[in-house]
């Protein structure tokens, strides 16, 4: 009997110390959270919440399966406890915590208390760069090191102020890219979605290298669509067309990250994944990868085309446009009245049609040719237009006008709210319209001569000038600015930040006034102005030699996008000399973010 109580002694202190070994083994393949940035931190600790059910059920499943193998004894409570899974505190914070099975020790002390030094959280190439500064911690009592006082930390640039803010050694310009080409390329589009992405169209030729991709026009323009990070980096790109011309006359991103592009082909082989469309007007809608959601040819003969679309509340999809043929959004091809008239088609974010429930088609004709060249909608889905008739145009019984550019209002429903007139659109051309929190559409263009809004009549300072002009919600004209000088000032777009500031981007030649006295230029630069809602200039500024500034947007930040093309010799935005530009014959593309 006692040499069978020895031997069943012996075999309850092997399978003791076997699990010992288990479990010491199962906490070594227990997920550890290492050390990660602030930011994914943060991420970590906003899923917490899900984090616990998920370790509750992990840990289930691991009891059942150690007392499946019989390994579970009085260690499983260690093996198990949530301290195996706490998130580990940011550095600095203190990591105190709770103690083993012994019960709580304290704090371990990490420092010697009263000692003090140097502390910095960012990255450590901005330490002391521009505005940034180290900080100050000092050792408590208690053996932990305090917070981090006196530092700053990068910060949003901003281009209204003389520091660095995000303190990477350069002033305004956050970043600039520009690709190998061996044709020249035409931005037409940039916008960003809510993640900071940057998405940029243009019509190009020849071939252009976008990350370790190259992409080739079939023989004349193709339309080609990039996506880049907040930072600059390529994230995707697409190309779209056949051996006829087509162009992207107009691009939106919607509140999920779909790109709706829209524009011209002439082609019957255009292909943007389900098939050959029509020649003339297209619409099509990409996932937030580039793929195919769905797309349409609707024709309207050698001047169908869609010239700029907008997307609303309800993720649908606003489109202007020309046609001097017959053009069809579904429900039936529409005649011109004579010449060139102007479509209004609001087209379901699902199928892109007109026909689904609650979307419509508007024909605005006349005599003479009409036509539209921006749109934008407010947060009630109400749309603003603008245009022009070379003749008389009648809308609807609410106004007629005649041989003049316009901006009108139009209900969601697609009823006429509104038309203000803004003169002879052989002299007064409106190239972008933006629309603010109160529903006031903010217009921008050129004009030479007279331009007539309102009860306001300006008169031109060179060959063109630049105008902005803010409507309120019920059509009078809030304000008017132009910038002007000698010979030529063209603005190209116009966007809003988040605080409703406005930013106007074009480019001039010889001179340009933004109000606060004339900039020389040096041969044709592009320009960028930024306003406040009441018409005060915040900041201007010249980029380039060479350069014509295209579009522009901003990103969730408030930051400054633009979209532009370059001629000059190692062409320099403010990084230096660009990659890629030093032989000082093709139209570069130029994609840059600026401060706020």
């Amino acid at each position: 009997m006692a040499r069978l109580r020895e031997a069943a002694a012996a075999r309850t202190r092997a399978r003791s110390a076997a699990t010992h070994r288990s479990a010491d083994a199962a906490r070594a393949a227990l997920p550890v959270i290492a050390s990660v940035p602030a930011p994914a931190l943060l991420h970590m600790r906003r899923l917490s919440g899900a984090r616990k059910v998920m370790r509750a059920r992990a840990q289930s499943h691991v009891l059942v399966s150690l007392l499946g193998l019989g390994l579970c004894g009085s260690g499983c409570a260690l093996l198990l406890g949530l301290d195996e899974f706490a998130d580990r505190p940011p550095d600095g914070a203190g990591a105190g915590g709770t103690g083993g099975a012994g019960g709580s020790e304290g704090t371990t002390p990490t420092c010697t208390p009263d000692a003090s030094e140097a502390c910095y959280a960012g990255p450590p190439a901005t330490r002391n760069e521009g505005a940034c500064r180290e900080g100050t911690r000092t050792c408590g009592a208690d053996g932990t090191w305090g917070v981090c006082e006196g530092e700053v930390v990068p910060a949003v640039e901003r281009c209204d102020a003389e520091e660095d803010e995000n303190c990477d050694g350069l002033e305004c310009i956050v970043w600039a890219a520009t690709y190998e080409q061996t044709g020249d390329i035409h931005p037409m589009g940039i916008a960003s979605d809510a993640e900071g992405d940057v998405f940029v169209s243009a019509a190009f030729y020849g071939t252009i290298t976008v990350g370790n991709k190259t992409f080739s026009s079939a023989d004349t323009t193709d339309i080609l669509l990039l996506k880049l990070s907040a930072s600059g980096d390529v994230l995707w790109g697409t190309k779209f067309g056949d051996s006829s011309a087509d162009n992207p006359w107009g691009m939106a991103v919607g509140p999920n990250g779909n790109t709706v592009l829209a524009g011209q082909t002439s082609s019957e082989a255009t292909d943007f994944g389900d098939g050959p469309i029509p020649s003339g007007a297209f619409v099509a809608q990409l996932d937030t990868q580039g793929k195919h959601a769905w797309s349409h040819g609707m024709g309207g003969g050698s001047n169908g085309k869609i010239t700029a679309v907008a997307i609303d509340a309800n993720d649908d999809v606003i489109a202007v446009g020309t046609f001097n043929r017959p053009i069809d959004f579904g429900g039936g091809p529409i005649p011109p009245e004579d010449g060139s008239d102007i479509i209004v088609a609001k087209l379901d974010s699902e199928t892109g049609l007109a026909t689904a429930p609650g979307c419509w088609t508007r024909q605005l004709g006349g005599t003479g040719s009409q036509g539209a060249s921006a749109v934008a909608v407010d947060r009630s889905n109400n749309i603003f237009l603008a245009g022009s008739s070379s003749g008389a145009l009648d809308f609807g019984g609410v106004v007629k006008i005649e041989n003049s550019s316009f901006v009108m209002k139009l209900t969601p429903s697609g009823v006429t709210a509104w038309v203000a007139t803004m003169g002879d659109p052989a002299s007064v051309q409106a190239a972008g319209i933006t629309v603010d929190a109160a529903g006031r559409p903010v217009v921008v263009g050129y004009f030479r001569d007279e331009l007539k809004v309102g009860p306001h009549t300006l008169t031109a300072a060179g060959s063109n000038d630049t105008f902005i002009v803010q409507f309120e919600p019920d059509g009078t004209v809030g304000w008017v600015r132009t910038f002007g000088g000698d010979d030529e000032q063209w603005a190209r777009g116009v966007a809003l930040d988040p605080a409703g500031n406005i930013l106007v981007a074009g480019y001039a030649t010889s001179q340009i006034d933004f109000g606060d006295g004339p900039l020389m230029l040096n041969d044709t630069q592009g320009f960028l102005a930024k306003l406040t809602p009441d018409a005060e200039l915040v900041w201007s500024r010249v980029l380039g030699g060479g350069v014509n500034l295209e579009a522009v947007a901003t990103s969730p930040e408030g930051e400054t996008l633009v979209a532009g093309r370059t001629k000059a010799v190692d062409a320099d935005f403010g990084t230096g000399p660009l990659p890629w530009t030093s032989d000082g014959t093709l139209q570069h593309l130029v994609i840059a973010k600026l401060g706020r």
